[in-house]
Formats: C-alpha cells, sequence, structure tokens
C-alpha cells in the first residue's frame, strides 16, 4: 500500500536521466542499453591462476557511476534499490556456477570502514545474495590501506597490494567454491590479489562478479 502511495505522488525515475520508468530501480530502455549488461572479462594469464571467471555486470560511467559515489562518499543507502536492474544481470552467471556457492567482499582497510560505516560492496549484493541462498562471509581482511592503482605498471601494482589482504581467523574456507564480489573492477589487480590469498587459504575454485567494470 505504502509502495503504491509512494509511486502514485513520486513516480519511479531512470537513476540516469530521470524520465519516468515502470518500477523504482529500473533504468530506461535507452539508458539500460547503454549502461546495463552482462560482460565475461577476459582474463589475463596472471588473473587465469586463481580465478576461473570474471564477470561485470555494467559499465562504471554516467548514471551508474554517480549512484556508487552516493553511496560510498555520501553514504547514500537510499541508493541501493536502484542497483536492483544490474544485479539481475548476474541470474546468468550463477546458473553456470557449482552449488553450493560462498560469497566474499572485498573488504576495506580498517580505517575506511571506520570513516564510511559500512562496505558498500556488502550493501549492494547481500540481500540479492540472499535470494539465491548464497552466504556471505567475511573471509578476507585487509591488512592495510592501498594507494589508487590505475597508473601503476603490473609490477607496480603487484607489489602495492602485496600482503595487503589475509584469511580472516575465525573463517574456513579449505574447499569451498568462492564467489568474491567488489562494486568496480579497474584494473583487475585487487580482485587477483584476493583471490591469491583465498586460494592459498585452500579455496576451491574462485570466480568474481563485480557490479561495474571500466573495461569496455
Amino acid at each position: 500500500m505504502l509502495s503504491t502511495l509512494l509511486d502514485f505522488f513520486f513516480p519511479p525515475r531512470c537513476p540516469n536521466c530521470s524520465s519516468y520508468v515502470e518500477r523504482r530501480g529500473g533504468f530506461c530502455p535507452a539508458c539500460a542499453q547503454r549502461l546495463i549488461g552482462l560482460r565475461s572479462i577476459a582474463r589475463t594469464p596472471e588473473a587465469a591462476e586463481c580465478l576461473a571467471g570474471i564477470w561485470a555486470l555494467g559499465h562504471y560511467r554516467e548514471g551508474v557511476r554517480d549512484l556508487l559515489r552516493a553511496l560510498k562518499y555520501q553514504k547514500r543507502r537510499s541508493v541501493l534499490p536502484d542497483f536492483e536492474t544490474l544485479l539481475e544481470e548476474g541470474e546468468t552467471v550463477l546458473a553456470q556456477l557449482p552449488y553450493p556457492l560462498t560469497a566474499v567482499a572485498v573488504p576495506l582497510s580498517r580505517e575506511r570502514a571506520q570513516e564510511r560505516g559500512f562496505n558498500q560492496t556488502e550493501e549492494i549484493f547481500a540481500s540479492w545474495l540472499g535470494k539465491h541462498s548464497i552466504e556471505l562471509v567475511p573471509a578476507l581482511v585487509r591488512t592495510r590501506a592501498t594507494a589508487p592503482l590505475y597508473d601503476h605498471t603490473r609490477t607496480e601494482r603487484r607489489r602495492e597490494l602485496r600482503g595487503a589482504f589475509a584469511p580472516a581467523e575465525n573463517l574456513d574456507v579449505t574447499g569451498l567454491d568462492i564467489l568474491l564480489v567488489d562494486d568496480i573492477m579497474t584494473t583487475g589487480a585487487t580482485l587477483i590479489e584476493c583471490a591469491r590469498t583465498l586460494k592459498r587459504a585452500g579455496a576451491h575454485r574462485i570466480y568474481a562478479l563485480v557490479l561495474t567494470s571500466e573495461h569496455i
């Protein structure tokens, strides 16, 4: 009833262009075609050593980028329903993966987590994963903050990330198939380092699913 009233007085709009849409959290067809779409990301030999597959649900640009920035830097959890259309793209990925599957979010540093008050990746994925009976567990910890990696060489990225993640002491991932989730993939170096850490801790197969990617 409340939802119906809200839609009557405040009709849902596309998060990107503000045109009217059928449901809250939906993008208009033109924006959806430009910003949303499941993509399998080509794995480098380095990534293929520890990741069995990498998928992105959308592009990190325009309204999608703005929504993520609003969540991360303005702490606006009210934008979370706007990610539902992107998450729906992940149904195809889950159908390809083994079951049972355990999800792990890329962790924030202690300082960033305290500053923000939440891990945006957990906020985005937790409910959707729960609907598919996939438990999201804090199996990784970030041991220190790291510098942005965009302009680094591959060697520099590896050096910056070496030792930045560790297995959580109270969780055993031995033999588990893991779905590693994150909000943005840029170089892929963070996902690779997290996957390596999980592999060393005994995980079986590791897959990565990111909400957005800067890869074309």
